[in-house]
Formats: structure tokens, C-alpha cells, sequence
């Protein structure tokens, strides 16, 4: 049954293939359906897929307090859901918010990262956007949908976005719990300065993140924050894409071939237990 109970949250999650586990963590308003054109490529590869619905989004719970989406708080589900699958280590691919979740998760569980893949990490900056939209939801909480939606429609997509893409993104938007939407986005900004940004507390926390890694930069100052918390020779890729928020999937085959690549070379560790 894919469903997965970790305290008063239910969580659905899929489980495919065997070998070397993968955890997949996607977005803010999005959910697992996000890695449809990845998943195959990974099965393809004998790795074992588990694909999360994190809390608040998908087929998953929403807790009713908005103080219940902290990045801690996904992160501590992830863990509690390999814990629970016996996966041992597991290479983690995080988008988008999923990529602040990811990288708690290697900096407070260690012990459970392989490797990490951040497919359009955000955490070197917060857009000016960001804390606006996120007291305006707290103001008019029941606007969060539209609010959501409507910044969706402004900043996530390119000309080269197909249509469909959208139509799917939005409509599914409009349909994620207000709670959800205010709690993840007001929690991001709760916690710039201290894991995301350019601080001097940001920059550390995020070096404290071990294993290899892979970063697929969409956003223009992206690769060079990645360069500056640290890059190791040989172990570490920095790769750029210039279709927005969801490359991964504007572009899957480019992307595909970028993962499958890097994947082949550092995905397959011995298996370990946490």
C-alpha cells in the first residue's frame, strides 16, 4: 500500500525497480507527478525510485497549521520514509523547494545521503517576490490558490513552456490547500539568512553537506553559488539549463542525458542500512 503514516501525517509514495535507492522530492504546489519523465529513465538504470508526495501536496495529508511546513519538517518525513522502506543510503534528487528539503536532509541526516542531485536550486536567493506574496497569502489566506497560480503563470515558465504544461500546473495549483501553500512559502522565508542566501550562516550550513553532487542551474546566479560553498574535483557537476523553473521536464531528454550521465558514474554505492 503506498501510503506511509509518520506521526498524524499520511504520506503516498511510490516504490519501483530495485538497486541503488532514489529518493525524489519535488517543489512548492507541485507533487510527484513532476518526475513522470524521469522515473522510466531511473527504473531504465536500475535504480530503486521512491517517489514522495511531501506534506500538504498531492495525495498526502495536510497538516492544519501553517507552522507544520518547515523545511525540518519535510526533511524529518523523507528520513522517517527510507527509515521505514530500509533503503539504506539513498541518492536524493530535490527541485525547486525540493532542493532546500534536500539539503536539510543531508546536513541533519547525513548518514542516510549517497549522493545529492538539485535540479533548479533556489537557495542562493530568495526573489523580491517571495516575502510579498508569502504576507499576502498570510492576509488573505483563501486567495492562496490564485496568488500561487497567477505567480506560477509570471516567473516559472519560458516561451519554449508547452502549453499543456502550464494548463496542468496551474489547474493543479488552484487546487493545493491554502494551508500548504501559506505554511511552505512563509517557512522559506523563515529561514533565509540562515539556510538559504548569501549569509555568511547560509554559505556555512550548506557546506556542511557531504557526498556528491549534482546541481542543474536554471537560475543566472545558481552556478556561481555553487562554485563559491564548494566544489569537489572529480565528485561534483555544475550544469546549466535555460527553460525556467521546469527544465527537467521542458527539456527531459537534455536533462535525462545530463542525470543518466552523471548517475552512472557515481549513482551505484555498496548498499548500507541507516
Amino acid at each position: 500500500m503506498p501510503f506511509f503514516q509518520h506521526e498524524d501525517i499520511t504520506l503516498f509514495y511510490t516504490d519501483e525497480g530495485t538497486g541503488t535507492p532514489v529518493l525524489l522530492l519535488h517543489g512548492w504546489a507541485c507533487d510527484s507527478h513532476d518526475w513522470s519523465f524521469q522515473i522510466p529513465l531511473l527504473i531504465s538504470l536500475n535504480f530503486r525510485v521512491i517517489a514522495l508526495d511531501q506534506r500538504g501536496h498531492g495525495r498526502s495529508s495536510v497538516p492544519q497549521s501553517t507552522d507544520n511546513y518547515a523545511p525540518r519538517a519535510f526533511a524529518d518525513d523523507a528520513f522517517a520514509l527510507l527509515k521505514h522502506l530500509e533503503t539504506g543510503p539513498a541518492i536524493v534528487i530535490g527541485h525547486s523547494m525540493g532542493t532546500i528539503i534536500t539539503s536539510v536532509l543531508a546536513v541533519e541526516y547525513p548518514d542516510a545521503i549517497k549522493a545529492l542531485v538539485l535540479v533548479h536550486p533556489i537557495y542562493s536567493g530568495v526573489p523580491d517576490a517571495l516575502p510579498i506574496m508569502a504576507e499576502a497569502m498570510r492576509a488573505e489566506p483563501y486567495r492562496a490558490p490564485e496568488m500561487a497560480a497567477d505567480f506560477f503563470a509570471k516567473v516559472m515558465y519560458t516561451k519554449q513552456t508547452p502549453e499543456w504544461l502550464k494548463t496542468w500546473q496551474i489547474r493543479r495549483t488552484l487546487g493545493v490547500d491554502p494551508i500548504t501553500l501559506v505554511g511552505s512559502i512563509t517557512a522559506l522565508v523563515k529561514v533565509f539568512g540562515s539556510v538559504m542566501g548569501q549569509s555568511k550562516e547560509a554559505k556555512a550550513f550548506m557546506r556542511k553537506r557531504k557526498g556528491p553532487r549534482l546541481a542543474v542551474c536554471t537560475m543566472e546566479a545558481a552556478p556561481g553559488w555553487e562554485r563559491e560553498i564548494g566544489i569537489e574535483e572529480g565528485a561534483d557537476e555544475i550544469f546549466t539549463m535555460t527553460e525556467g523553473t521546469f527544465s527537467h521536464m521542458v527539456e527531459s531528454e537534455k536533462f535525462n542525458k545530463v542525470l543518466g550521465d552523471w548517475l552512472k558514474t557515481y549513482g551505484h554505492p555498496a548498499n548500507h542500512s541507516i
